[in-house]
Parts: structure tokens; C-alpha cells; sequence
């Protein structure tokens, strides 16, 4: 869905970084309608309270980086509100036709990224749960929908069919292969990040109407409370539990259950909880929090002023990559060779991120990349390449050298953020002569 959303962008408007970023725009404001449109169909008696979910998840850093950044997961949120508003539709005005839309939704969010199946328990656990909702399960149209979904999905599931099912055996291994840490340290990581990432005030008012609406929902039948935890904890749970099984959860795995969160956590508060000052002054704090961190998050991006070590300060990869593309640009001028060059490393974001930069058509490769489907991959025997080494010693070159008549040093590309030299930023440039092939035969 990215490749799609990016390919239509960059076509439209020029292949600029706007255009590349356009799209992350254009899916959040989408996203924060249909947020706004469930907030008001499940809670149609307070605009005020629609109003008040969309200000917070808009300065939220979930919602305000995918303005910035077009990941999987930006598309996956727009997805998923979409979902989440069919869903709405279904608790407050039963009808089949908004399981069909559900079914087209959960397709495109499948495109966009794997973890769109999650919506699929989490919607039927609701179903088994509210006493209302229960005859759902004996019709048609809830299965009519999944199927919908992965017809949609099929291309995806046939290509894994012919490829030995890669893409999908990688992304379990990556979420819950064992890894032998301290379980509780890494559960503690995961809750942590989670706190900081939508700030800990709202993290803990989350915690804290949620259990009331948990209890709410239990003694008053109230549907709509339940359809907003089903839609959001066991999403929070199951990450805490890949957690500990496996590698720590990215910040922005459980990133969609907060969609649903944000609505549960405004509504608890404007229905039980406003008039209550010590509630107003949390609620003032917690909104105030949010902005104050937002603005400096975002001025820091443009210009770094937080006192956060230059080494963990995740914005530098925001700086630096067109002196990167101009000096490989600068090389390959300087050396002109009559079958052309294409570009080499050792990580897949940093040729990416080279290639655009270069502004030119370069096919870029990871030596390191086991899947490599490009059917004329050997169309580039004869060329040279500019190798990105970040891990330069005399063994990468032993590497690299395999692969083409000779291996020069051309210079290193000293990446500085903040005035401070980032190793794992700055890369060595070499020159690949005349390309041999097989670089990606079974070794």
C-alpha cells in the first residue's frame, strides 16, 4: 500500500519529497475524520467530545509523525479507523452493508501491513462478549466480510503460496521469535515506551477510565464502552505478551489500539468525570503535556535543540542524506563508465535513502538481503557499483571483492549531527569494477 500511495504521489505531483510525503498527510487526515465520525456515532450527544479525541490524536506523535513519515503503519491507521467506523455503525444501527465495508477495509489494511488481521478477533471477541451483538455470529455477513477481506488480501497470500510462505514466516519470527532476555525487563521496556510515546499522562488516564469502563460496561450493558476495550486492549495485551516471548514491541506496533483508546478514555471522562475538578486540572495537564511535547518534538526534528545525547537521538536520520546523494553523485561522475552503475550496502534503509538522494534511476542492493525477486537482477553484470560500507574493514572488502575485478577505497563520508561525528551514520564509499553477477546465489 505504501509502493501504491507513493507511486500515484510522486506521479501526480513530481518526484519530489513532498509528493513522497503527501501521502502520510492525506491518510491522517482521513484517519482523524473517521475517528471523528465514530466518536459522534457512538457518543452522538457531545460534539464537544468528538472534537476533543481528534485535537488530542492529532498532536499525539503516533498521528503527527505519519504526517511526516509514510510507513505501513499509516496506511494501517487509516484502515483501521475505517474499520473501526463500520464497526460503530454495525453497534448502533445494525445493517450487513457496513460488514461488506468492514470486509474492504480489512483487505486494505492487510495490503498496508499484517497486524490489520488483529481487528479480526478483536471484533469478534466484542461480538461474543455484548449479549446484543451475539447474533452476529450466526449470520452470514461477519464471514462474508473476512472473506471479502482476503480476496482482496489474495495476491499477497498467493505470492507467499509460490515463495515458501517468506514474508509471513519472517514477520512471525521478527514479533515472537524466542529471545532469551529477562522477561520482566523487557515487559517493563515495552510498557514504558508505551507511556512515553503517547505521553504518560494520557497513558495513565488511559489505565484508569479504562477500568471503569470496564465496569461500566459489565453492570450497565453499555455496548459502546465494550466495543472500544475490544478494540484496544487485546492489541495491547498481545504485544505485551510478544514482548515476552520474543523482541520488545516497536512503539508503533500497538499503535492502532489507541484509536479506539483515545475515544474510550474522552468519553469516560465527559460522561463521568468532567465535573470533577480534580479530573478538569488532570485532564487540563494531560492536554497541555501532549501539545508542549509535540511542538518541541517537532521543532527539535528541524532544528535539534533537546538535550538528548546525539547517539540515541533518533531525529539525525532526518539529516544529512543529500550531501550523501550529491557525493555519490560527485563520484560516479568523476569515474564515468560505459554500462552504468548501480549502488551496494549493507542495510536496506541506507541504499534506499542513497538512491533517492542520488535524484537518479539507480537500482540499489543489500548484500545482506536473502530475497531479492527482481527477475533481471543479472542485467547488471558489467556495471560498476558504489558500495556503502558501514562496517569497513579488510574482511567487507574480502566481501564485496568476490563480485567485481577490483575493490578501490574512494573516501568516507563523514556523517556530523549536532557537530559530533555519528559512526553509525558515516560510511565508507567503494568502488565495485565491473560487477561479475551471482550476488545473490545460496551460500
Amino acid at each position: 500500500m505504501v509502493a501504491y500511495i507513493m507511486s500515484f504521489f510522486t506521479w501526480l505531483l513530481g518526484n519530489s519529497e513532498f509528493a513522497v510525503r503527501f501521502g502520510g498527510l492525506l491518510c491522517t487526515a482521513i484517519s482523524l475524520l473517521f475517528i471523528y465520525m465514530t466518536t459522534r456515532c457512538l457518543f452522538p450527544t457531545s460534539s464537544d467530545l468528538a472534537w476533543d479525541v481528534v485535537f488530542i490524536a492529532n498532536n499525539i506523535l503516533l498521528f503527527s509523525a505519519a504526517c511526516i513519515v509514510l510507513t505501513p503503519d499509516t496506511p494501517l491507521m487509516l484502515f483501521w479507523s475505517i474499520a473501526l467506523y463500520c464497526g460503530a455503525r454495525i453497534v448502533q444501527r445494525p445493517g450487513p452493508l457496513w460488514w461488506y465495508l468492514w470486509g474492504v477495509a480489512l483487505g486494505l489494511g492487510l495490503l498496508s501491513k499484517y497486524t490489520m488481521i488483529l481487528i479480526v478477533p478483536c471484533q469478534f471477541g466484542f461480538m461474543l462478549f455484548d449479549k446484543n451483538q451475539r447474533k452476529w455470529l450466526l449470520r452470514k455477513e461477519p464471514y462474508m466480510a473476512i472473506l471479502l477481506g482476503l480476496l482482496i488480501f489474495s495476491p499477497v497470500i498467493l505470492w507467499n503460496y509460490q515463495h515458501d510462505w517468506i514474508s509471513f514466516a519472517f514477520q512471525l519470527s521478527h514479533g515472537l521469535g524466542n529471545r532469551k532476555q529477562n522477561a520482566l525487563g523487557k515487559l517493563l521496556r515495552y510498557i514504558g515506551g508505551e507511556a512515553g510515546v503517547v505521553t504518560p499522562l494520557i497513558f495513565c488516564a488511559f489505565l484508569f477510565y479504562s477500568i471503569k469502563a470496564s465496569i461500566l460496561s459489565y453492570r450497565r450493558q453499555r455496548s459502546q464502552y465494550l466495543y472500544l476495550l475490544m478494540l484496544s486492549w487485546p492489541i495491547i495485551l498481545f504485544f505485551a505478551y510478544s514482548s515476552i516471548k520474543g523482541k520488545v514491541a516497536g512503539l508503533n506496533w500497538p499503535a492502532t489500539a489507541y484509536i479506539a483508546g483515545l475515544i474510550l478514555l474522552y468519553a469516560v471522562y465527559y460522561e463521568h468525570y468532567r465535573s470533577q475538578r480534580k479530573h478538569r486540572i488532570y485532564y487540563v495537564a494531560s492536554v497541555c503535556s501532549v501539545i508542549v511535547i509535540n511542538v518541541m518534538l517537532l521543532i527539535h526534528l528541524i532544528h535539534p535543540m533537546l538535550p538528548i545525547p546525539p547517539e540515541q537521538d533518533t531525529t539525525k536520520q532526518f539529516h544529512g542524506w543529500q550531501k550523501l546523494g550529491a557525493q555519490i553523485n560527485t563520484y560516479i561522475s568523476n569515474n564515468p563508465h560505459g554500462q552504468g552503475y548501480f549502488l551496494l550496502s549493507d542495510r536496506n534503509q541506507r541504499v534506499a535513502e542513497a538512491v533517492y538522494y542520488s535524484g537518479r534511476q539507480y537500482i540499489g542492493l543489500n548484500i545482506n538481503e536473502p530475497f531479492i525477486f527482481l527477475p533481471d537482477i543479472e542485467r547488471l553484470q558489467g556495471k560498476n557499483a558504489i558500495i556503502l560500507d558501514y562496517h569497513y574493514s579488510m574482511d567487507s572488502v574480502k566481501r564485496y571483492g568476490q563480485y567485481f575485478d577490483n575493490i578501490i577505497l574512494l573516501d568516507k563520508y563523514q556523517y556530523l549531527f549536532r557537530n559530533r561525528e555519528m559512526s553509525d551514520l558515516s560510511v565508507h564509499f567503494l568502488l565495485g569494477q565491473n560487477y561479475h553477477g551471482n550476488l545473490y546465489r545460496k551460500r
